[in-house]
């Protein structure tokens, strides 16, 4: 028996358990620190350079200080993690890890939960083996691949008999991975209602005989993102400047933040729409700016929403799961501004049935033509919710639905948080903190709604054979933003193209800006790449990323 042993280290105990049981030994004696402990030679009999080694003919025992799950003796009956006591929300954690066996399959768990009564966790994991090395996976919640690294690329950086070292880094909604240096995945969540926080976790999955070995981990824990807006917060109302005059008149509204909607119905790919949100103690109030040539109602009184109008949403019930709720409990409330084209006379009505008992205590309503469109102004006072009592921090419930019909049939509808499900399921609406007035990091906080993105093919178009993509932009907070790029992705995480966007002015109309960007279709196929639009501010630094909730004209399901 040879002992690989420094003075003043927990090696000594090796020596001493060979004095007491009287048994032969060799010593080989090294100072800490010393470069021997370093060489090639002594890595081969310690992979970490440390004492104590033991080496006995053929067989070499060290201690290794990890972490390990599974056997290479018997299946893996199912799943196991071991996961931290205590839940971390934005963090960079550091570790190392080592497989045996074939058919690996484990990973770590970040954000996740423990499933009640039930072996499993649910939340995000970032993977180990197989085909998925350095991948994002939902374990036990949407099952599937969130984020796909290039394996072929991953597997030229990762060392199949060794250790190697995971960094991964969660901050806000962003979640990256690297091995050994090399970065796996870079996901933003695009679903506001998942939670961003949950205990970390070591796993190793069902199957064949396998070890996954876990060691030197360290959990660096990071400052929230400089926000005070509550989780799953999709849009921010600001403060009013003052006493706001309901005239169609939106100049109050000059400071408030808005969220830019365009049109992706062909007959209405011309039109793009902004809505502005402001709260005082007394009143919540909606603005809304539309590019309309040709405003038009003549929809009967009881069916407004066939025609040109605006259907506003709301649910003052704080702290509820939105996504339990029905239109049927009466508790959400449903408000129609129709216009006529000829007199630009705004109308206000209920829907008609289960919505009549709605209250409208001083409810007001204005618009105004424009030389491009329409302006409408809009007043709910907060009475209509005796329950609910206006603070900064509060959070509602919030969708408004803009239809256009140029005096005919029904042309199109948009949704500015959820969808045409929005008027069935109160899930769909958009929670809204209210706050004092606008800050620049709420553009990563609030994500994809407050600038989402279009793109458009050409693949009925022979002669122009390419993609363009389409951000609108806050009206009034376009100056914030120095430059967009946009980043084609392939379902493997892999960068396939970068594409720097020029911001114009929509339509040559006033306020409206979008930033524009085309590539090759060739790089660009029907899901098999994903799309994500960055925008930085003035200093360079990223404001935020968005991801598509809705693709126009000539695109196929999947995309």
């Amino acid at each position: 028996m040879k002992i690989h042993h420094a003075p003043n280290t927990r090696s000594v105990r090796a020596i001493w358990l060979m004095e007491e049981l009287g048994l032969p030994y060799e010593i080989e004696i090294y100072k800490l620190g010393d470069p021997a402990m370093r060489a090639p030679d002594y890595l081969k009999v310690h992979p970490m350079g440390r004492v104590p080694a033991l080496e006995d003919g053929d067989v070499t025992v060290f201690e290794s200080g990890a972490i390990v799950g599974g056997s290479l003796e018997r299946r893996i009956p199912k799943n196991q993690f071991l996961a931290t006591t205590r839940a971390y929300a934005n963090f960079d954690l550091r570790l190392q890890f080592k497989v045996i066996g074939k058919d690996i399959n484990a990973g770590v768990q970040v954000r996740s939960r423990r499933i009640s009564s039930h072996h499993e966790m649910i939340g995000y994991q970032i993977d180990i083996g197989q085909h998925y090395w350095g991948s994002l996976y939902d374990e036990s919640r949407r099952r599937r691949i969130l984020a796909q690294a290039n394996l072929a690329e991953v597997l030229e950086v990762v060392d199949l008999e060794g250790w190697n070292m995971y960094r991964i880094r969660c901050e806000g909604r962003r979640v990256r991975a690297w091995i050994n240096g090399y970065q796996t995945i870079d996901y933003t969540e695009p679903d506001a209602s998942i939670e961003q926080d949950g205990f970390i976790g070591l796993q190793i999955h069902s199957g064949p005989p396998t070890e996954v070995w876990y060691k030197d981990i360290v959990i660096e824990e990071l400052s929230a993102p400089s926000s005070s807006l509550a989780a799953g917060v999709r849009g921010v109302a600001t403060r009013a400047p003052g006493r706001v005059v309901i005239d169609g008149d939106l100049s109050e509204f000059g400071e408030a933040f808005s969220t830019p909607l365009e049109y992706f119905h062909s007959k209405l790919r011309e039109r793009a729409a902004q809505f502005f949100y402001m709260w005082d103690e007394e009143a919540f109030y909606a603005g809304l700016r539309t590019l309309d040539s040709s405003p038009a109602n003549h929809a009967p009184d009881d069916r407004l929403w066939q025609g040109d109008g605006v259907e506003w949403y709301f649910d003052t019930r704080r702290g509820a799961d939105f996504r339990s709720r029905t239109w049927t409990d009466g508790a959400v409330h449903c408000y129609w501004v129709g216009l006529t084209g000829e007199e630009m006379k705004s109308r206000f009505c209920l829907r008609p049935g289960y919505l009549d008992a709605i209250p409208k205590i001083g409810v007001e309503v204005a618009s105004r033509r424009t030389a491009v469109g329409v302006d409408v102004e809009f007043k709910l006072p907060w009475a209509n919710f005796p329950e609910f009592k206006a603070a900064i921090g509060q959070v509602i419930a919030v969708d408004a639905e803009l239809c256009y019909s140029d005096g005919g049939p029904r042309v199109d509808r948009g949704f500015v948080f959820g969808s045409p499900l929005s008027v069935q399921q109160p899930a769909s609406l958009g929670r809204i903190q209210l706050v004092e007035k606008f800050r620049p990091e709420y553009w990563a906080a609030c994500g994809a709604v407050m600038a989402p993105l279009r793109c458009d093919t050409a693949w009925k178009q022979d002669t122009k054979p390419h993609v363009t993509a389409y951000m609108a932009l806050p009206p009034n907070r376009h100056d914030d933003v120095s430059r967009v790029l946009f980043r084609v992705v392939d379902t493997r995480g892999s960068t396939l193209g970068e594409y720097p966007a020029k911001v114009e002015v929509f339509e040559a109309v006033g306020e409206f800006r979008r930033a524009v960007a085309r590539w090759p279709a060739d790089l660009s196929l029907p899901g098999t790449y994903n799309l994500v639009g960055i925008l930085y501010d003035q200093s360079g630094a990223e404001l935020a990323r968005v991801t598509p909730r809705m693709v126009s004209v000539g695109m196929q399901a999947g995309y």
